[in-house]
């Protein structure tokens, strides 16, 4: 059974997402920001803040699919608020899940080496800055361009 907290942001969530939709497909010049990101904070926000402690399986699953479902549709749709906060959502909620097994990797290898891995990734990263720097602008324009 659901905790209270999705009993009473999942309808209202859905209520200002679909009024948001509406008026997106009313007039064409709205950007999405204004009439979605308050209805998607609203579905995904509540469940992320839960998520970040001791989590039951299905939110843990059911943010997942929400949350990729919200970024799939704002690329397909070409609508920057479900796209961006769909994939801030995914981020934090995949780092929240994998943080156990991420610091348990870290208490299990030498500092020495991670300081390697660093000079190293840094290296290789300084190799190919001039082309990630051209790489993010044209990915930053593309984001602009989302309504």
């Amino acid at each position: 059974m659901p905790d209270p907290v999705e009993i009473v942001t999942v309808p209202l969530a859905l209520a200002v997402l679909g009024s948001g939709w509406l008026h997106l497909e009313r007039n064409a010049t709205s950007r999405s920001w204004r009439w979605l990101a308050p209805g998607l904070l609203l579905l995904l926000g509540p469940s992320l803040l839960f998520d970040l402690g001791d989590s039951a399986l299905w939110r843990i699953v059911a943010l997942g699919v929400v949350a990729v479902i919200v970024l799939v549709v704002g690329v397909a749709q070409r609508l920057q608020a479900p796209f961006v906060i769909g994939a801030v959502v995914l981020l934090i909620h995949g780092l929240a899940q994998l943080w156990p097994w991420i610091s348990l990797a870290y208490g299990a290898v030498p500092w020495w080496l991670w300081l390697g891995a660093g000079g190293i990734l840094l290296i290789v990263l300084a190799a190919r800055y001039e082309q990630r720097i051209r790489n993010f602008t044209s990915i930053a324009l593309k984001i602009s361009a989302m309504r």
